[in-house]
C-alpha cells in the first residue's frame, strides 16, 4: 500500500473513531456530519472526500474490522485442518469485539449486515472464509452438501449472532469462550463423512 493511501486510510479510521466517541454521548441519528467535523477538525468537504454520506461511518466501522481481521488474524490461518482455521478466524473476529469498548461492539452488531461488499469491493472476511471453507471441502475435512457460499452466509449468522447477544448481555460473559463452544458445534456438525 503506498504511503498516500496508508495516510488516507489512517485519517478515515480517525474520522470514524471520533464519530464513535461521539455517539457515547449522542446517537447516530442525531449526530450531525458538522459534530463529526468539528469534533474532528475538518472541514465538511473533507468529509466527503473519505465519506458519500453520514451512513458510510457505519460501513467504515466494519472496513476496521476486516482491516484488523487481514492484519492480525489471516496470516496465522496456516493450519493444515480447515476448521481450525475457521474456528481460529472466529476467535480473531470474538477477540476484536470484546477487546473494544462495548459501544463500538453495539455499533458493530447493529449495522445492517454487509456480507459480500463493502464499498464495491469484495469483503475480506468473506472472501477469507469462502477460501478457507472451499480448501476444506477440497481435502475432504467439510460436508460437500453445501457450496462454500452458504457455508459462509450460515458461519456468519452464528458469527454475528454470537456477538449481538454479548453485547445484549452487555458484555456479560466471556464471548471468546462462547465462540469457541458455538462455533466449534458448527464446525463438527460440517465435518465430512466417510
Amino acid at each position: 500500500m503506498s504511503k498516500v493511501a496508508q495516510k488516507q486510510r489512517k485519517r478515515r479510521a480517525e474520522i470514524i473513531e471520533t464519530a464513535i466517541r461521539l455517539m457515547a454521548d449522542t446517537p447516530f441519528d442525531a449526530l450531525s456530519v458538522s459534530d463529526i467535523c468539528r469534533a474532528a477538525g475538518i472541514s465538511i468537504g473533507s468529509f466527503y472526500h473519505y465519506f458519500s454520506k453520514k451512513s458510510d461511518l457505519l460501513v467504515g466501522l466494519l472496513t476496521l474490522v476486516d482491516d484488523a481481521l487481514r492484519e492480525e488474524v489471516f496470516p496465522l490461518l496456516d493450519r493444515e485442518d480447515e476448521r481450525e482455521n475457521l474456528l481460529l478466524l472466529a476467535r480473531g473476529f470474538a477477540s476484536y469485539i470484546q477487546g473494544n469498548d462495548l459501544e463500538r461492539s453495539r455499533l458493530i452488531a447493529a449495522i445492517e449486515p454487509f456480507d459480500t461488499a463493502l464499498d464495491g469491493r469484495p469483503r475480506p472476511l468473506w472472501t477469507k472464509l469462502m477460501e478457507l471453507f472451499g480448501r476444506g471441502q477440497e481435502k475432504g475435512q467439510i460436508t460437500a452438501s453445501l457450496p462454500p457460499e452458504e457455508l459462509t452466509r450460515l458461519y456468519l449468522i452464528a458469527l454475528r449472532g454470537v456477538s449481538v447477544d454479548w453485547t445484549r448481555h452487555n458484555g456479560g460473559y466471556d464471548l471468546l469462550q462462547t465462540t469457541d463452544v458455538l462455533l466449534g458445534l458448527f464446525l463438527q456438525a460440517l465435518r465430512a463423512r466417510p
